[in-house]
């Protein structure tokens, strides 16, 4: 496995590195000038003329001739110029690095405090943060953001926890009542056809609650993965779901209206269509009888807007912000009866978020509610 340096001998070699060429590269042109510098004089050796005559009155004339030896003088300075300069450049170097070395090793003491602090966060303690907000600016803004990071963490595993619980609540009742039934049946020392039928009957529906609920989860796991690449008319969706859910609503005596209006979105259409299903579907069970659920498709700015409306008791203004959570429930027992998980709502929310969109109540009041649903455009 290849040997990793820490960022403070990473940056002491970058900066002797620096270093060095520097202190070369000076070298080098203080050397070439000099160099120059010497050959011009040995080329400008001239003849000198002195200002004094000779008693004859002629003047005398002397000749300066370069010295031969003068090439190999000057080679000599130069290799002497050259080891001087690289001696002192490892001097400079050696003390400038470990002056670096030191200074970065400062520098850098919060940042291994505070990754010291990182190693010591376990999944059992992400509730307090224990990374502290001391140091330079940099270090607090990397410690903030961190602790922000970890709240969300913590958040995001309560509710995993939560949501794990509820699902095994959820997949445990009906065992348990078909255990308990079973039990009872056993005991019981006159069988008659009712009894059998009876407890065909329950088998039979607790095992279909079982089965919606196993779905359920299967539809959110598999939500990541989903292609979102088609093209997809929601008037025309919205009237596939009234056309399959207007048996259910027979049932009640409940009208579905779809009013006009039409938008057009990027997505996976199963999903869509799944989201709109389920707000249809959740209308019509809480509903009165002789009611009605209209859906109104329209649009607003980048969104298109999805809403559902019914003629229904309401909902607790308390409960309005917590029913898109999965397994929530307005009225548990009804909600059973009913055949409801908890899901169903919490899946909308999901499907709407992953879709660049949002879900949520309008109003609600002992009239009816209304449940919007926001979806991103498609770009044109």
């Amino acid at each position: 496995m290849k040997k990793q340096h820490s960022l403070q001998w990473k940056l002491t070699f970058i900066t002797a590195f620096i270093i060095i060429i520097s202190c070369l590269s000076v070298s080098y042109f203080i050397s070439r000038s000099a160099m120059l510098f010497f050959v011009e004089i040995e080329e400008s050796a001239i003849t000198m003329l002195p200002q004094e005559s000779i008693s004859d009155g002629t003047n005398l004339e002397i000749e300066l001739q370069p010295d031969e030896n003068f090439s190999n003088v000057v080679n000599n300075i130069s290799v002497e110029f050259w080891i001087k300069s690289l001696l002192i450049t490892l001097i400079i170097t050696l003390i400038s690095s470990s002056l670096i070395f030191w200074i970065i090793g400062n520098a850098l003491e919060p940042l291994k405090k505070f990754g010291k602090q990182i190693e010591e966060i376990q999944a059992k303690n992400l509730q307090s943060p224990t990374v502290s907000t001391d140091g330079s600016i940099e270090i607090v803004r990397l410690s903030n953001a961190f602790n922000e990071m970890l709240k969300r963490l913590n958040n995001t595993f309560s509710a995993q926890k939560q949501f794990s619980a509820n699902a095994a609540h959820e997949l445990r009742t009906p065992l348990a009542v078909i255990r308990t039934k079973l039990e009872v049946f056993e005991k019981s020392e006159h069988f008659e056809i009712s009894d059998y039928m009876e407890i065909i009957t329950m088998v039979r529906m607790q095992t279909d609650r079982l089965s919606h609920v196993i779905d359920l989860l299967l539809e959110m796991t598999e939500l990541q993965s989903a292609k979102r690449s088609d093209r997809i008319q929601l008037a025309e969706i919205v009237e596939e779901v009234i056309c399959d859910l207007a048996s259910v609503g027979d049932k009640k005596n409940i009208s579905l209206i779809q009013k006009s209006g039409d938008a057009q979105i990027m997505g996976n259409d199963t999903l869509i269509y799944r989201a709109i299903y389920n707000l249809v579907e959740n209308a019509i069970k809480y509903n009165r009888e002789g009611g009605k659920v209209t859906v109104e498709v329209t649009q607003n700015g980048k969104f298109a807007n999805i809403l559902i409306s019914d003629t229904g008791s309401g909902i607790n203004p308390s409960d309005c912000e917590h029913i898109f959570e999965p397994f929530f429930r307005v009225d548990k027992s009804r909600s059973r009866d009913l055949g409801g998980a908890g899901l169903g709502l919490a899946l909308v929310k999901e499907i709407a978020q992953q879709h660049g969109g949002d879900v949520r109540v309008v109003q609600s009041s002992e009239s009816g509610t209304q449940i919007e649903l926001m979806l991103l455009l498609a770009k044109q």
